[in-house]
């Protein structure tokens, strides 16, 4: 084991890799969990939204994928709650994000906050990196 080698390849990805990387090597177990659940949140959405603009998806399923998305979306919010992590930045316009999924009312519309999630997602796994650093290695009280 050891070291971590990325497979991205490009710099914006390596980049991802590492932050992800050090964050899950911190052992901050509330962070660590925290970033596989805005991560899988992130991963929908960049799996949803091509599906969509390549006309794989049908629009009659919107209950279903909004459904789905909001899921994750509350579920990376949760956990940070549980974890005392609510306060951190991006955590507010996680909330914020999952009330545009709910409201949203066409699949282009969800389609719309993929990009939007991505960003977010850079934010939280930032603030995240922060947390863990303060907290100490073993989710150390916030």
């Amino acid at each position: 084991m050891g070291e971590f080698r990325p497979s991205a390849g490009n710099a914006h990805g390596l980049e991802e890799e590492l932050q992800w990387a050090r964050l899950l090597a911190a052992g901050d177990p509330a962070c660590g969990v925290a970033l596989v659940y805005i991560q899988k949140l992130c991963t929908a959405f960049h799996e949803f939204a091509p599906a969509w603009s390549r006309e794989a998806l049908r629009s009659e399923h919107l209950a279903y994928f909004r459904g789905r998305l909001l899921a994750r979306a509350r579920r990376a919010l949760e956990t940070l709650q549980n974890n005392g992590l609510g306060t951190i930045l991006g955590a507010a316009e996680l909330a914020a994000l999952a009330q545009a999924i709910e409201a949203a009312s066409t699949m282009e519309d969800l389609a719309d906050l993929a990009e939007p999630v991505h960003a977010l997602g850079h934010i939280l796994c930032d603030a995240l990196e922060r947390a863990s650093r303060t907290s100490g290695a073993g989710g150390a009280q916030r």
